[in-house]
């Protein structure tokens, strides 16, 4: 995380395949935001992560006024293991250290599961 409130986490899952958490996860993250007034706008992306597994995320930009943040909840998974990936940005910071971090985290992360 940084100073800006930017940042990644990863979870890594031993007893399920994360791959159906998503949308939970997502909801979670933005749920008081949208009861507060924000607008929710949702993209699919799809990368290629360093080991050539192919990923999906959940992209959701939240706008409110000036305001805007930007939420990315991925997983990718075999049986009963996996990890989930959720990243958050400001776009106050984007062009700063939080989106550095998450660029970075994209582009080295490896899977070594199934």
């Amino acid at each position: 995380m940084t100073a800006e409130g930017s940042g990644v986490i990863i979870q890594e899952y031993s007893t399920i395949n994360p791959t159906m958490l998503n949308e939970m996860m997502l909801y979670e993250v933005t749920k008081e935001s949208i009861n507060y007034g924000y607008e929710m706008q949702r993209e699919i992306i799809e990368k290629t992560l360093v080991s050539g597994h192919d990923i999906r995320i959940d992209k959701a930009v939240l706008t409110y006024k000036d305001d805007k943040s930007i939420y990315e909840v991925a997983s990718i998974g075999g049986t009963d293991e996996g990890i989930l990936i959720m990243t958050m940005i400001s776009v106050d910071s984007v062009n700063f250290q939080g989106s550095k971090i998450i660029n970075t985290m994209w582009d080295t992360l490896s899977y070594k599961g199934k």
